[in-house]
């Protein structure tokens, strides 16, 4: 099977996305085309009619910003619906503008994607139901949870340091709970370590007034990113709205407990109690309490992180994901044969 991944290069986990997806088909024999366009195509997704489709593709697979552009090539088509932002998170996560763009130019693009593909899946459930309530929607959204290399993503120890390290990682945005860092610091323990890690938005000089015992990391490669999380004692997340949770499940793959927000995407990968603690979104204290609790009971913080390690390997296999794709797109392709035949 030949699959077109036509895609914006966003420098987003909408990208790491992409990636590990032409990475799964491949391993799994399919053939992935995946072709990268610029942020202007988000804006104007008429600009995708433009470019050609690849020779001898079986299925187009994009995202439902844009995915009702490519309706009308007599293809099967599946749209992925990664985070709902229609009507949410305004004031707490964005401004004005940019929920006036979500609400009456992106969510028009969805929703005509929502109608028009063959199929629409999500990364998590709680994502999904979000969708189907702002959207209104009839069809069933299929909710199929990313993934990872676990055999890549894995511990090395699970020894604690002298000093505590906690890891943040992250884009400087208001979604991802940047401007609470500097009340989590003064929260947090002093004698602890806090590492941030800002993705191609950081601001590394807005972080050094944080003190000393901050250390701000510049955009990491994969490889330098695993060495970070094998090193912290807890990875802690302040987003406040997700579609899924990667940091949460590389942490968990990792063999370190997680410390988050109880909201959408994050609270289907980490099991409260279990792999992590989960905080009400906002409660910054209680996000530094419990990671303060759990450096000091590092038998709890290690019993944490062996159940997150099997949960990712349990629930967030690329076998698993891979055998769940093919049923998808089976799928898909039956779903564009019946309307066809209607048509």
């Amino acid at each position: 099977m030949k699959v077109w991944l036509p895609s914006i290069r966003s420098h987003s986990g909408a990208d790491v996305f992409v990636e590990r997806l032409a990475v799964l088909l491949a391993r799994a024999g399919w053939e992935p085309v995946v072709t990268w366009h610029p942020m202007s195509y988000e804006v104007f997704p008429w600009l995708f009619r433009t470019v050609p489709t690849p020779k001898d593709i079986d299925l187009i697979h994009a995202n439902s910003w844009n995915a009702f552009v490519f309706s009308g090539r007599g293809i099967p088509l599946v749209a992925t619906a990664h985070h709902c932002v229609r009507g949410r998170g305004y004031p707490a996560w964005k401004g004005r503008s940019q929920a006036l763009y979500h609400d009456l130019w992106i969510s028009r693009f969805e929703a005509h994607s929502f109608q028009l593909a063959n199929a629409v899946v999500s990364g998590s459930a709680s994502a999904a139901a979000e969708f189907s309530e702002s959207f209104g929607l009839s069809q069933r959204i299929e909710v199929i949870g990313h993934w990872l290399d676990t055999e890549h993503f894995r511990p090395l120890d699970l020894q604690f340091n002298e000093r505590p390290r906690v890891l943040w990682v992250g884009n400087m945005s208001l979604r991802k709970g940047c401007d609470l860092l500097p009340g989590f610091r003064r929260c947090l323990d002093a004698s602890i370590e806090l590492h941030i890690v800002g993705g191609l938005r950081a601001q590394a000089s807005r972080m050094k007034e944080l003190g000393s015992s901050v250390k701000v990391w510049p955009r990491l490669s994969e490889l330098d990113l695993l060495n970070l999380y094998r090193k912290c004692d807890v990875t802690v997340s302040l987003s406040r709205h997700e579609g899924f949770g990667y940091t949460a499940l590389e942490a968990m793959a990792c063999g370190r407990p997680v410390v988050a927000f109880n909201v959408t995407g994050l609270k289907d990968v980490v099991a409260d109690g279990l792999t992590g603690i989960l905080r009400p979104c906002g409660d910054v204290p209680g996000i530094a309490a419990a990671c303060k609790e759990l450096i000091d009971h590092p038998a709890r913080a290690r019993a944490m992180g062996l159940a997150g390690r099997e949960r990712a390997e349990r629930h967030f296999s690329a076998a698993r994901a891979a055998d769940r794709y093919l049923q998808l797109y089976q799928s898909a392709i039956a779903a564009f044969q019946r309307r066809s035949n209607v048509h």
